[in-house]
């Protein structure tokens, strides 16, 4: 080989190849790792703005007028629900009681997302649910 040749070396650049996929070889883990994580922060958005959705239309829901039900809350998203009591209604009116023209109860609310058929995610809220009485009051 002449003294005055340019240029590289095969070997030469084999090893300029090997140390630049070194280096980019945590660079590629870095945004994939990132790609993961924007991902499950986007997911995580997603339930809890549906989230917020079933809380604020299970609001108005009697529990002990409506024990159970389905309310669709976008094309592929619904929402069930079924109720329990954990206290039973009091059977009738109670005098001295802080409503005496209204039953009351106090029930388990189980809540189920659905995506399609299956089921994204649940969770329980204790709900108040009343009925008004149709007896006169003894004490007027």
């Amino acid at each position: 080989m002449p003294a005055n040749s340019r240029g590289f070396t095969l070997l030469e650049a084999i090893v300029a190849l090997a140390v630049m996929a070194m280096a980019l070889i945590p660079m590629v883990a870095f945004v994939s790792q990132a790609a993961g994580e924007l991902q499950r922060a986007g997911e995580s958005n997603e339930r809890s703005f549906v989230m917020q959705s079933a809380l604020a239309l299970m609001e108005p829901i009697n529990p002990m007028a409506e024990a159970q039900g389905r309310l669709p809350l976008d094309r592929n998203i619904t929402m069930a629900w079924e109720s329990l009591p954990i206290v039973e209604p009091n059977p009738g009116i109670q005098v001295g009681a802080g409503l005496p023209a209204y039953r009351l109860g106090f029930f388990k609310v189980h809540v189920s997302l659905l995506r399609g058929q299956d089921t994204w995610f649940d969770f329980d809220m204790r709900k108040v649910g009343y009925e008004k009485t149709n007896q006169e009051m003894p004490f007027k």
